[in-house]
């Protein structure tokens, strides 16, 4: 059928109470921002084909990661997990105990209010935002992201010379400020260590370092 006559699709009100609940003052400090870091675990990298499997997210505000915060969910797949489950490790059963996406996307929305949203490369995690709202929903909020693998780049960058294949992944980041190892392709441990190389990345910066700075230099 010609596209003109589809029905459009009503916008939700998720979408809505999360577009006039949200609001960034760029010019705070992110010192007193709050922050809310995601990561996905999806079967493939392209969010028109593939899906999101499991994510997890954990806050930070006062400059602390709220462990209490912790999120970690399953999400039902309407395809087989495939060749994926060799780098996240979840097969089709465990896959299917999950919530619906529809419900990850409710929860994300409403967590998201009042927080900044971090991933490390959040691209991945913003197509697949943008895709699953617009899709679920009708419309895809605006999203935002501060981005801690951009913003080694950035300071990577500034001090010259050429960027080390592999030296911006989140095991080689986080090692470079001495913390701890995280198990890679979990969506949980990837989130938390995330937040805590992006708290290491704001000492860095020091105390006059805005939100606006922190979404120029994610670029």
């Amino acid at each position: 059928m010609l596209n003109w006559l589809r029905k459009p699709v009503a916008v939700h009100q998720r979408v809505l109470d999360y577009e006039n609940g949200h609001s960034i003052d760029k010019q705070c400090l992110a010192s007193k921002a709050s922050y809310l870091v995601l990561d996905f675990e999806t079967t493939g990298l392209d969010a028109k084909k593939h899906h999101i499997v499991s994510a997890g997210w954990v806050k930070i505000s006062d400059c602390r990661i709220q462990l209490n915060s912790a999120v970690y969910q399953l999400v039902k797949s309407p395809t087989s997990v495939g060749q994926s489950a060799v780098i996240h490790g979840l097969h089709n059963n465990q896959v299917q105990q999950g919530i619906e996406l529809e419900e990850l996307l409710s929860l994300l929305l409403q967590e998201l209010k009042g927080a900044i949203l971090v991933s490390h490369h959040s691209a991945l995690e913003l197509n697949f935002l943008k895709h699953s709202c617009q899709n679920s929903f009708g419309r895809a909020p605006a999203f935002k992201a501060v981005d801690t693998l951009k913003l080694e780049l950035y300071k990577m960058q500034l001090k010259g010379g050429p960027v080390a294949q592999n030296s911006l992944s989140l095991p080689a980041c986080l090692a470079r400020y001495h913390l701890p190892e995280v198990t890679e392709h979990h969506a949980l441990s990837d989130a938390f260590g995330c937040a805590q190389l992006l708290l290491a990345q704001l000492k860095t910066r020091g105390a006059s370092c805005t939100l606006a700075e922190l979404f120029q230099q994610s670029r």
